[in-house]
């Protein structure tokens, strides 16, 4: 039996901690996470299960560029899964409220998936954040899977 694992934690290289702390405070805020802690060179949020900590870091080590609308996918981002589309919308119209616009507007993407729906934004250091839905679907079971194999043949009793 293979043992699981969660993932707990994450940690992000920013340059400026009260920008970021404004922009994830509404960010994550609105996704149900919390900030917990703040200094002067990082910040933290979370939602009780995953904790998402922001570290300035005097020589940065990564440089990013902002999406330019031309990636078919974009490989580095986060995404933080909803329970609808319409939550997704709900999103992005409050963020809105604060200034904080979508680099992708919310809208569906069959291309990834049937019914997958998402916005995506950048923070202030073009970290890309992504929230999404996607319909329940039924997985497949694979090929021995527990469902798909035979009950063991019950043993006869001897009298």
């Amino acid at each position: 039996m293979v043992a699981r694992s969660t993932l707990r934690h994450v940690s992000l290289e920013v340059s400026d901690i009260a920008r970021t702390t404004w922009f994830y405070d509404r960010f994550l805020g609105e996704l149900g996470f919390r900030r917990f802690v703040a200094d002067a060179n990082y910040v933290a949020f979370t939602d009780g299960d995953l904790t998402i900590w922001l570290i300035r870091d005097r020589s940065p080590r990564i440089r990013r560029r902002p999406p330019t609308g031309d990636e078919e996918v974009i490989a580095e981002h986060l995404a933080f899964h909803v329970e609808s589309a319409e939550r997704v919308k709900a999103i992005e119209a409050h963020l809105a409220k604060s200034e904080l616009y979508p680099v992708f507007r919310a809208e569906e993407h069959p291309e990834f998936r049937s019914g997958y729906f998402s916005a995506t934004w950048a923070d202030p250091d073009q970290v890309v954040l992504e929230v999404y839905t996607v319909p329940d679907q039924p997985r497949k079971r694979r090929a021995g899977s527990r469902a798909q194999r035979k009950p063991p043949a019950k043993k006869r009793r001897r009298a």
